[in-house]
């Protein structure tokens, strides 16, 4: 584990409960992963070696610096530069989440934009930007995010907004602290299938630019709620 303070060994403990609410609210999948900056050093941050999710704890996490490299020996995640490459670019962004959240993933392929449909998805912003790798890359890739040039042209799709979609691949969440992207993720999937099941009843009512605006200030001002509420969950089903 990379050493640190008891503010860094905070940041270790709720990587650890996030991985575990994501799993048990079935965002994260067995390749999924979750990291922080380091709360002392802005050009550093830290996320678990590789394993699969359900197997990390406090000891799994590795530091690295903003080119995505550690001195940490062990197996480190293939698509950590997705991070690196987000944390260079958003010096704003305290947390990156990357995914194969389930109800997103069809509008990783499907020529349908996600948009919010509910005051709890306004801080997707009026339309989700998606990350296409054949504009630079070609129709021959493994779709994957393992190299800083692609990292860093997922980084740029993603600007200044609080998701991006990677084409027939995931998802990335960011955010200013870890229970921020833990519920920006959460409902991100909640406002995917919303949409989806709106599509299949009717023409759907999309948020305003107003009302993205506004309720997603309100919105924001309740991720504690829902991070108690998921660790609770967490409780009763032994998991933590």
């Amino acid at each position: 584990m990379a050493n640190g303070s008891e503010t860094r060994q905070t940041v270790f403990e709720e990587l650890v409960t996030a991985t575990k609410i994501l799993l048990n609210e079935g965002i994260l999948d067995t390749f999924g992963h979750i990291s922080a900056r380091d709360p002392e050093d802005p050009d550093a941050f830290f996320l678990a070696q590789k394993l699969a999710p359900s197997l990390i704890t406090v000891d799994d996490i590795q530091r690295f610096n903003l080119d995505g490299e550690t001195s940490d020996n062990r197996p480190s995640y293939l698509e950590r530069y997705i991070h690196s490459e987000i944390y260079k670019a958003r010096p704003d962004v305290q947390c990156v989440l990357h995914s194969h959240s389930p109800a997103v993933l069809p509008y990783c392929f499907v020529d349908q934009p996600l948009r919010p449909v509910t005051h709890m998805g306004a801080f997707l912003g009026e339309t989700v930007p998606v990350y296409e790798i054949r504009d630079k890359q070609g129709d021959d890739t493994d779709l994957f995010g393992g190299s800083p040039d692609v990292c860093r042209d997922i980084a740029e799709s993603l600007g200044d907004q609080a998701v991006v979609l990677m084409a027939r691949h995931g998802v990335v969440n960011v955010g200013s602290s870890v229970r921020e992207v833990v519920f920006r993720a959460f409902y991100t999937e909640q406002n995917a299938a919303a949409q989806t099941a709106g599509l299949q009843i009717g023409t759907i009512k999309y948020l305003s630019p107003g009302e993205v605006r506004t309720a997603g200030k309100l919105v924001g001002a309740q991720i504690d709620r829902g991070w108690d509420h998921w660790s609770k969950r967490l409780a009763q089903a032994g998991l933590i």
